[in-house]
């Protein structure tokens, strides 16, 4: 039952994989959360949440609205990211993105990497708040701790880039390598251009290779030992 809820693309809506991300400078970094290295673990959902899932698959938004902001607002982590996405939609509210973002940080400072994720598409695109690329770069990296392959390719790019973070190609190659074993195609694609660009290992020194010095040159090809008067 506890997982229900969490699968209803409705619901949780994690934004499209942004291959070609990031466009101006960002202002200022959100308040730093405290963050996981894994997913937050929910309870299962009370009946109440449950009498908001079934309003809003019924498209009554209105009524899941009322019901579950009473819980965000008393910590429901669910709750709040399901708020936060009515409040950013205008799904049976007005659409309030500055409110809505409120709530996924603060289910996301609570660990809940879903809620990071939100977050950090909400900075990187400027939806109904001002574009602030580092603290979309901080969301996703919360994300990616708490496992998020989408949140691991994104942050890559941003290593990768200098983006939000100082560039660095060895973390950018690090979190392209946990996002490409989650199974996530574009960090796959992208490791596959990146390794072979790398700078292979140097051509030995003479001081380096101790065999060649004392190995005896081969002899030569047995047809080259045949003279005329061999056949």
């Amino acid at each position: 039952m506890a997982s229900a809820y969490r699968a209803r693309p409705a619901l949780l809506f994690v934004g499209m994989m942004t291959a070609a991300l990031f466009w101006g400078a960002a202002v200022a970094v959100a308040e730093p959360p405290q963050t996981l290295e894994h997913p937050v673990e929910l309870p299962p959902p009370s009946t109440r949440f449950l009498e908001g899932v079934t309003a809003y698959d019924t498209g009554d938004y209105h009524r899941a609205f009322e019901v579950w902001l009473p819980l965000a607002q008393g910590g429901d982590l669910a709750a709040m990211r399901n708020v936060a996405l009515m409040l950013r939609k205008g799904e049976g509210t007005p659409r309030d993105p500055a409110r809505a973002l409120w709530f996924y940080e603060e289910a996301g400072s609570k660990g809940f990497g879903l809620a990071q994720l939100n977050a950090a598409f909400m900075h990187l695109e400027g939806d109904g708040v001002p574009k602030n690329i580092e603290a979309a770069a901080f969301w996703f990296h919360a994300a990616a701790l708490s496992g998020s392959p989408i949140a691991q390719y994104n942050i890559a790019v941003m290593y990768e880039r200098g983006q939000g973070v100082d560039k660095d190609m060895p973390r950018a190659l690090g979190w392209y390598a946990l996002a490409a074993r989650s199974g996530n195609k574009l960090a796959m694609d992208r490791l596959a251009v990146l390794v072979p660009s790398l700078d292979g290992p140097k051509a030995p020194k003479p001081a380096d290779l101790p065999a060649q010095q004392v190995a005896p040159a081969p002899m030569a090809p047995d047809f080259e030992l045949r003279g005329p008067d061999t056949h």
